[in-house]
């Protein structure tokens, strides 16, 4: 997998996965926190992530009900969202790279889809077993170790390096980018 131009978790790589149902009393707010990576960030800034994503999630919701919130784009960062299952949030917040930003969007958002999908297979839905076990202590059992596992093939040492566009984001189901002369070009949209 090439990994050169890829971005690490030093630089502000934060992945998590909530429920927007939990943690709603003062004082219960970690409840809401089904997985967060890196995990060593302190409550505080986990907490920060997840409630400026609740937010941007709640504030979007006002002007497009039916359509849930799939990017922020901020000033350095990218927030990515996706709606794995009603009100149970997994969220992306990457370094922005200006060369790739665009197109690595549609792709982390399928990472996010592909982990849930995986969890799915193996495990059957976050909500049935947050309902099987309320405390969450099950379901964090679970996450934990599952997408741990499954961002292993994108950590190196104790950094996590997602793969830029060009290197390999073509296996998550986008397209390589080709460059190809102006003359090429021009000839296969010619051919018949």
């Amino acid at each position: 997998m090439g990994l050169s131009t890829a971005t690490t978790a030093t630089e502000a790589i934060q992945f998590c996965i909530f429920d927007l149902r939990r943690g709603q009393q003062e004082g219960q707010e970690l409840d809401k926190i089904l997985f967060f990576f890196p995990a060593d960030l302190p409550f505080s800034t986990q907490l920060s992530v997840i409630g400026l994503s609740e937010g941007l999630i709640t504030f979007t919701r006002i002007f497009s009900p039916e359509a849930a919130c799939e990017v922020i784009e901020a000033e350095r960062h990218s927030h990515v969202f996706y709606e794995a299952e009603p009100d149970i949030w997994m969220v992306m917040v990457v370094e922005k790279n200006e060369s790739e930003a665009i197109w690595r969007i549609d792709a982390l958002r399928k990472v996010l889809k592909e982990v849930h999908s995986l969890f799915l297979m193996f495990h059957g839905p976050i909500r049935a077993l947050l309902e099987k076990e309320p405390a969450g202590a099950l379901i964090r059992s679970h996450l934990y170790p599952f997408i741990m596992d499954y961002l292993s093939d994108f950590l190196i040492g104790k950094k996590l390096l997602l793969p830029s566009f060009r290197d390999c984001l073509k296996e998550r189901g986008t397209v390589q980018m080709l460059t190809v002369s102006r003359e090429a070009a021009i000839e296969v949209q010619v051919c018949p």
